[in-house]
């Protein structure tokens, strides 16, 4: 209250002295004014006082801009099932479920300024990130919100999925688990022993500000390589995410945990085994010419025209039995097409996203979520799915290894004039 009585009794004196013609000469006007003035600029207001006098009354600017989620409501309220999963990849329920589980860790308040954006809407927004390449612009019109917003949402979101749920959706097979994975591939593919397959796959990327040389791959452009370990059902067991595309699929095994619990004899129970014509055949993971041949990872052998038979179809049945890891990655990225284009994320956060992708993916597997033959034949036609032609061959192994490759070798082409 004392403020604004200063100010008026201003205004007043400024208005009496503007008023007064023959009291006071034009020189002691000009001295009374620039005193009031100076007195004026010493107490901050000198602002207020010329705005007032000059009648100058600014509009407030607008803080926010007018958006709407109609898009998503009517998609919520009226797409029928099969509207829905080609816009989320999910069914319903498993769109409810994920939403269940992340719930307490991306739940908003709502504040005096605005409604907090629910729940459903947040994982909404993520899933349809990951499952189109839309613009993040394009995205922010569809759910009424802003490009920044859909960023954060995104990795926020993501960040939960991790923290949630990667226990129960992403881990290596163990005791029945195993048993079934390993039954799975000897019935399916012939391979006995088998406790999955390991490949490495590349993500575009928009080229990073930091050392982007590195991630140069071979084919020309910047990428991520993810290393996963899946098993017969589709599932990704094991995931190694981030390394520059130009690091070999070779370097990115021998700095992951699995390489050392291999070598440690902890991958695998110990006593899991099967005797074949007198030897023990461990469980093993398959891999392609770029790994190196391990007691725990069997690859094939290198061919030429003198390569003997046996050989050849051991590589045959090994290829065939491999192609499962190829075949979950068509799935993960025929439903999550994000990754069929460059990511424009940094590094840290497309780590984040990713390993999110994974266990959702997973998530869709075990509820039997259908993959369509259609996202299968755009991962095709997008030239990623198409493995690697060029490795680095490692023939070193030890003498134990070798005789493992040797006697499956045998088993095979035994099996094959079975069959003939």
């Amino acid at each position: 209250m004392a403020g604004g009585s200063s100010y008026r009794r201003d205004l007043l004196v400024l208005f009496a002295l503007a008023r007064q013609k023959s009291t006071i000469s034009n020189c002691n006007k000009q001295i009374v004014f620039d005193n009031y003035m100076r007195k004026l600029q010493k107490k901050k207001k000198i602002q207020f006082l010329l705005c007032s006098l000059a009648k100058c009354y600014r509009e407030r600017s607008l803080w926010t801009h007018l958006r709407t989620d109609a898009w998503f409501v009517m998609a919520f309220a009226t797409y029928d099932d099969r509207q829905w999963y080609d816009n989320f990849r999910v069914s319903r329920d498993t769109f409810q479920f994920i939403c269940n589980q992340v719930r307490n860790l991306i739940r908003r308040k709502d504040t005096r300024l605005r409604k907090c954006v629910s729940v459903e809407s947040r994982v909404a927004v993520t899933l349809y990130y990951l499952s189109s390449t839309s613009e993040l612009r394009t995205i922010a019109h569809l759910f009424g919100v802003s490009k920044p917003f859909v960023c954060n949402c995104v990795k926020n979101v993501c960040g939960a999925v991790i923290n949630k749920m990667r226990s129960q959706f992403l881990f290596m097979p163990k005791g029945d688990d195993l048993k079934e994975v390993i039954d799975i591939y000897r019935r399916k593919w012939g391979f006995p022993m088998c406790a999955g397959a390991i490949d490495g796959t590349h993500i575009p990327i928009v080229s990073p500000s930091d050392n982007h040389t590195d991630y140069v791959n071979r084919k020309g452009y910047h990428s991520v390589v993810m290393q996963a370990v899946v098993d017969s059902k589709y599932l990704f067991r094991d995931t190694v995410i981030g390394w520059p595309g130009s690091v070999h699929d070779a370097r990115v095994l021998a700095n992951s945990e699995i390489f050392n619990l291999g070598n440690s004899g902890r991958l695998f129970p110990p006593d899991l085994s099967e005797n074949i014509n007198g030897v023990r055949i461990p469980a093993v993971i398959l891999g392609d010419p770029a790994y190196p041949l391990l007691p725990w990872l069997l690859k094939s052998y290198p061919e030429n025209p003198n390569t003997p038979l046996d050989q050849r179809y051991f590589n045959y049945r090994l290829s065939r039995a491999r192609m499962t890891v190829e075949n979950t990655f068509g799935r993960w990225k025929g439903r999550f097409r994000r990754f069929l284009k460059r990511v424009d994320m940094n590094v840290k956060d497309i780590i984040i996203v990713i390993m999110a992708s994974c266990i959702l993916h997973n998530v869709c597997e075990l509820y039997r979520e259908e993959c369509l033959q259609s996202w299968i034949d755009e991962v095709e036609n997008s030239g990623l799915a198409q493995p690697d032609e060029l490795h680095l061959q490692y023939e070193q192994a030890s003498d134990d290894t070798s005789e493992i490759r040797a006697v499956l070798s045998k088993l095979f082409l035994e099996q094959r004039a079975q069959e003939h």
